[in-house]
């Protein structure tokens, strides 16, 4: 079992634990919800997931989103991220 959480921009909405054969489903859910909130506001980004390891490279802990963001706020949040593994959709067709 692996913990998980559902974060939203005020913090934690929810927590649980979830079997590891369960999370390529949840993070397809997601992605596809991610695609539909990207097309109703054109964000340059929506971020809907992110597997953090331990040091021992395990997984420790997946956290859930639906943060549709611009460039700005995007590369300054997933800038500081260490041993994980964002997961997020971008819009290219806003890019010149």
């Amino acid at each position: 079992m692996v913990k998980w959480s559902l974060m939203d921009s005020t913090g934690c909405k929810q927590r649980g634990e979830i079997e590891l054969a369960q999370i390529p489903g949840e993070l397809l859910r997601f992605e596809r919800e991610a695609a539909r909130v990207m097309k109703k506001t054109g964000a340059d980004h929506v971020l809907y997931g992110i597997k953090i390891y331990g040091t021992d490279d395990r997984l420790k802990t997946v956290q859930f989103y639906m943060n549709p963001m611009e460039d700005e706020e995007f590369y300054r949040l997933t800038g500081r991220v260490r041993n994980a593994m964002i997961y997020a959709l971008h819009n290219h067709s806003k890019n010149p």
